[in-house]
C-alpha cells in the first residue's frame, strides 16, 4: 500500500498545456482604467479632484482626498485618458499636469498591463491651501 501512495502522485498523464496564444485573451475595460488612473491622478503632487460642476458653474471646493474624474477607452491593449483636476495654487499647471501624465502612465501600466498612448488633463480649479473666512461686518 505504501508503494501505491507514493506513486499516486507521479503516475498518470501531465495536464495538458496549450501555446499562450490559443489560450484565450483577456480584456481590461474601461472602467478599470478609469478607475487606477483616478486614483494615480490624485497621487500626484498639487494635483486634487476638481470641484463638482453644475450647468458649467462649480458648486463646492476643489477635493484632494477623492478620485479624479476621468474618462478612458480601452482599444485593445492601448488606452487613451481624459482627467479633470484642480491645481494647488501656487504650483506650476504645467509642472503639475507632467507629473501628473507619467504618473497616471505608469500606474496603469504597471496595474493593468495596458499602454496609455494619450492623457488630456482639463485643469478647471486653482485649489488654494486655506479658504479665507468670511466675516459679515
Amino acid at each position: 500500500m505504501t508503494a501505491l501512495a507514493a506513486d499516486a502522485g507521479t503516475t498518470g498523464s501531465a495536464p495538458e498545456t496549450r501555446a499562450p496564444e490559443d489560450r484565450g485573451t483577456l480584456s481590461i475595460a474601461d472602467r478599470v482604467v478609469e478607475r487606477v488612473a483616478g486614483y494615480a491622478a490624485t497621487q500626484v503632487d498639487g494635483a486634487a479632484a476638481a470641484p463638482r460642476r453644475l450647468l458649467g458653474i462649480s458648486v463646492g471646493e476643489s477635493r484632494p482626498d477623492a478620485e479624479a474624474a476621468v474618462r478612458a477607452t480601452v482599444d485593445g491593449s492601448v488606452a487613451t485618458v481624459e482627467a479633470t483636476i484642480a491645481v494647488s495654487w501656487p504650483q506650476s499647471v504645467r509642472t503639475v499636469t507632467d507629473r501628473l501624465r507619467a504618473h497616471v502612465r505608469e500606474d496603469v501600466r504597471r496595474v493593468t498591463g495596458v499602454e496609455v498612448a494619450h492623457v488630456d488633463v482639463d485643469v478647471v480649479d486653482f485649489a488654494t491651501a486655506t479658504t479665507p473666512v468670511r466675516r459679515v461686518q
